[in-house]
Formats: C-alpha cells, structure tokens, sequence
C-alpha cells in the first residue's frame, strides 16, 4: 500500500471540487436553456390565448350591452304606449303616473334616440291634453 501524502490529497480535493463545480455550472447551464426553450413558447402561447379571450369577452360584453339596451328602449315604449292609451281612453292617472311618464319619454328620447311612432303620437296626445 502507497502512502497518501499531503500534496496528493489537496490535488485530490481541488479535483474533486473543481469536478463538482464544473457539473454544477453545466447544470446551471443546461436549466436556463431548459427554461428558454420550455417555458418561453408556452408562456407565449398563454399571452395569445389571454388576447383571443379578452377579444372574445369585449365582443360578448357589447353584445350583451346591445341587448340591454334595446330591452331598456323596449321598456320604455311599453310603459309609454300604455300611459298614451290610458290618457287616449280618459283614465284618471296620478300624478307620479304622469312624472314617470315624462321621465320615461326623457330617457327614450335622450339615451336611446328614439324617434318613431311614439314620439309622434306622445306630442299629439299630450298636447290634446292640455
């Protein structure tokens, strides 16, 4: 059996250490390419799916937005149709009756531009109620 002596053993031991530092630096090496070819394209494919989901909630959002307002405008000419026959036939109407009428008429006319059969027969109705 050889003696181990002092030099061998430090040239044995910087081996060692510069073995496991040189592993450890292609480790290092080999996960940050890891990182770049993995997750790089599925992180961008998640930001395209979140453009394609947004673009698809903005277009269900103003649907959704048609649609309510066309049922508000809906509402509107119900209740206006209903309070012009009602004043038409001589029926005795309140007084919030008629305010809610007019707020009704407002909200027609300004927020949902409506312009058609009602708002003709409104201005004949209502002037022969004065």
């Amino acid at each position: 059996m050889e003696s181990i002596t002092l030099g061998t053993l430090a040239s044995n031991i910087i081996w060692l250490g510069a073995f496991i530092g040189g592993c450890l630096l292609l480790f290092k090496y080999a996960k940050s390419i890891f990182v770049k070819l993995i997750t790089i394209p599925i992180t961008e494919q998640m930001l395209e799916n979140k453009k394609e989901l947004n673009k698809k909630i903005d277009e269900l959002k103003e649907e959704l937005n048609k649609k309510i307002n066309n049922l508000g405008e809906d509402q509107c000419k119900n209740y206006l149709a209903r309070y012009l026959t009602d004043v038409e036939d001589g029926e005795k109407l309140s007084e919030i009756e008629t305010q809610r009428a007019y707020d009704a008429y407002e909200k027609y006319t300004n927020i949902y531009h409506g312009n058609s059969y009602i708002h003709s027969r409104w201005n004949k109705v209502m002037k022969n109620r004065k």
